[in-house]
């Protein structure tokens, strides 16, 4: 039998892809701003712009990580 919260929409996996991207994007531009706003509060060196964003990528994709992992687990229950 079919459990009835069973997420088998292509709309709802469709929905899921597109919202990592769109999560993915958030982060590293997150990233950036805390950077700069790190550099220009503590007269920081502009690299410190790259370091943000990368941080912000790093976060985004240990958070697509984990979506698709939960995600995953609730396909195969």
């Amino acid at each position: 039998m079919k459990n009835p919260k069973s997420q088998d929409s292509p709309w709802l996996i469709a929905l899921y892809i597109s919202g990592a991207g769109g999560l993915l994007a958030t982060y590293i531009l997150i990233g950036f701003f805390a950077g700069k706003w790190l550099a220009q509060l503590l007269d920081g060196p502009t690299y410190w712009l790259a370091i943000g964003t990368v941080t912000g990528l790093f976060v985004g994709i240990l958070n697509i990580a984990l979506l698709i992992k939960k995600f995953l687990g609730a396909q195969s229950e």
